[in-house]
């Protein structure tokens, strides 16, 4: 239920991404929901399931808005990779830590990604700005802190559910019959 519950939110996080924070496709002041969401897959999945729901999430944002098929999943599979490196190697995974290391590594990242396939695709791609770059990950940074909070409760509350066929039933008050 916690899979169905995070595909769920991934999809609402991708949908209110490329829809209503994105005016226009090259809109510098859009906050990239999705990769804090994959940061806190990284930290808080198990690797299988985070690696499942980044494949969903990285593909629902190459269909939707990728100029070049394979550019979004390539940066959450790598975002995936480096978080889930450094923060299994931190003694203590806190949110101080983590709001600085999610920026840095989307803004690397980012600019990783964006010169291997302006590498591979000559032209194609929008011409980088280092003040818009820097603006998207100060917005990680700022957003980081209250979606990781929002995402800690779904997630507490998808493990502590009591799902529908496993509620007790209540019995009546009614005296049981003596059987013969």
């Amino acid at each position: 239920m916690t899979f169905l519950c995070f595909l769920v939110v991934g999809t609402l996080l991708v949908v209110l991404q490329t829809t209503l924070l994105m005016p226009t496709p090259v809109w510098a002041f859009s906050p990239d929901f999705y990769f804090i969401f994959v940061a806190y897959l990284a930290s808080r999945f198990t690797p299988v399931l985070g690696l499942l729901l980044v494949y969903l999430l990285g593909l629902m944002l190459d269909v939707l808005v990728g100029t070049m098929l394979g550019m979004f999943s390539t940066l959450c599979f790598a975002g995936f990779a480096c978080i889930r490196l450094f923060s299994s190697r931190m003694v203590r995974w806190d949110f101080l830590y983590s709001i600085p290391l999610i920026s840095l590594t989307f803004f690397l990242l980012s600019a990783l990604v964006y010169l291997v396939f302006d590498f591979l695709y000559v032209g194609q791609l929008v011409t980088w700005v280092w003040w818009e770059m820097l603006i998207r990950a100060a917005l990680v940074a700022a957003f980081t802190y209250p979606l990781f909070r929002l995402l800690d409760k779904l997630y507490t509350y998808s493990k502590n559910m009591v799902y529908p066929w496993k509620r007790l039933r209540v019995r009546s008050d009614r005296p049981k019959r003596r059987q013969t």
